[in-house]
């Protein structure tokens, strides 16, 4: 359980890369609202909070000053130190905390090169570090320890959680096992000290590249990344089970239908890389898990 004051500590960094004028408000509203998730900044348009059921609009108006305050005080000031990543969409922070990132951009053959005119900033705030996975390490300790699980969902409804749960229960407590999880986004590690684990992490490693890396040099029981869904990572996953590692991955899917549309996911389940769909249903501010034999999707 995460305790009060670790939650202030999380609301007093946030806020620190909020403009000097709105940062008081922004407090208050962080402690106010324990749910609120996401902090929206928009140039011309309000602050905004996202909370589980609604959002939270705010009368605060950014100017393009406010925003290059924010993305400065994010990049120490060092912009072109961070501009690649920021053109995958995101800036990485502290306390398991991803920043998205948009605006004007110049492309060349569908590649974004540039990211100029920065437009908004999203700020994801995960007080939720972990939650309970029994379901779904029961099934994967039931198979000894060789089944590969596709877990899905809409964006923000659990997804990244779960794995992240699921590496740490596996390399801790009963299990024990070696787990690498490829934490391309920075948002898989614990960020506060808990029960030691087995597992390793390789952040900010492209998912492709550091699925590679894990099994050539780590010798992993089990995979966890999150987010698949380009061609080079089904490549690299396949390579992965023909290896015998096992995997634990996340894809955006709303239904079990809509996972085998996904044409570079389809790929995975037409070649048995996955023995397990598990969908992550939303009810209220809860959640369940429905889970399923890929031969039953």
């Amino acid at each position: 359980m995460i305790s009060e004051d670790y939650k202030k500590n999380v609301s007093e960094y946030v806020t620190d890369f909020i403009p000097e004028q709105f940062r008081s408000a922004c407090f208050n509203y962080l402690m106010a609202y324990p749910d609120i998730r996401e902090i929206r900044l928009r140039l011309n348009g309000p602050v905004s909070f996202t909370l589980p059921e609604s959002n939270l609009v705010t009368g605060m108006i950014c100017t393009k000053d406010d925003i290059g305050f924010t993305v400065n005080r994010m990049t120490d000031g060092s912009y072109f130190k961070y501009e690649e990543i920021m053109r995958s969409g995101y800036l990485p922070l502290d306390y398991g905390i991803r920043c998205g990132i948009g605006g004007e951009v110049y492309t060349e053959k569908s590649d974004i090169k540039v990211l100029k005119n920065v437009s908004y900033v999203n700020i994801r705030i995960p007080f939720t570090f972990l939650t309970d996975t029994t379901e779904l390490t029961d099934l994967i300790k039931r198979s000894q320890y060789r089944c590969s699980v596709l877990v899905f969902s809409p964006p923000c409804t659990g997804k990244t959680t779960v794995v992240r749960s699921a590496a740490y229960s596996l390399s801790s407590g009963a299990h024990k096992k070696r787990v690498c999880a490829v934490d391309t986004n920075y948002e898989l590690q614990l960020p506060y000290s808990s029960e030691p684990s087995l597992c390793e992490y390789l952040t900010g490693y492209p998912k492709a590249k550091g699925i590679e890396i894990a099994v050539r040099y780590m010798n992993p029981e089990y995979i966890v990344c999150d987010e698949i869904g380009t061609s080079g990572e089904s490549e690299a996953i396949c390579q992965t089970q023909h290896c015998g590692v096992p995997l634990i991955a996340t894809v955006h899917a709303s239904t079990f239908d809509d996972v085998k549309r996904r044409k570079n996911i389809l790929s995975l389940l037409e070649n048995n890389v996955f023995d397990y769909a598990m969908r992550i249903v939303k009810e209220g501010r809860n959640f369940r898990y429905e889970i399923k034999s890929i031969l039953q999707i």
